[in-house]
C-alpha cells in the first residue's frame, strides 16, 4: 500500500505536487519523504536541509498535508463484491 502526500508551505501557500510514499505507517518520515519527492520537477520540489524541508518559491518551512486519508491501492487488484 502507498500513501498520497503533500507538502504546503506556512508563508506563501505554495503546494509542492503529490507524491506517493510506500507503506503502512501513521505518518511518512522525512527520509521517505525526501525520496520520493527527488522525482518532481526542481521547480517544485522542496528543498532539503538535512531533514526539514523548506519551500522552493520562498524558502519557508512546509508542512504535510493530506496524507492519512487516501490509500492507494494498486490498480490490477480486483475488488470482491460484498455477499
Amino acid at each position: 500500500m502507498a500513501y498520497r502526500a503533500e507538502l504546503y508551505c506556512y508563508f506563501c501557500g505554495h503546494g509542492c505536487g503529490e507524491v506517493l510514499v510506500p507503506g503502512a505507517m501513521r505518518r511518512p518520515s522525512p527520509e521517505q519523504l525526501q525520496t520520493a519527492y527527488a522525482s518532481t520537477a526542481e521547480d517544485v520540489s522542496p528543498q532539503w536541509d538535512g531533514t526539514q524541508p523548506h519551500c522552493p518559491r520562498c524558502g519557508g518551512q512546509l508542512f504535510l498535508e493530506r496524507f492519512e486519508h487516501e490509500v492507494v491501492r494498486r490498480a490490477d487488484r480486483a475488488l470482491r463484491k460484498a455477499s
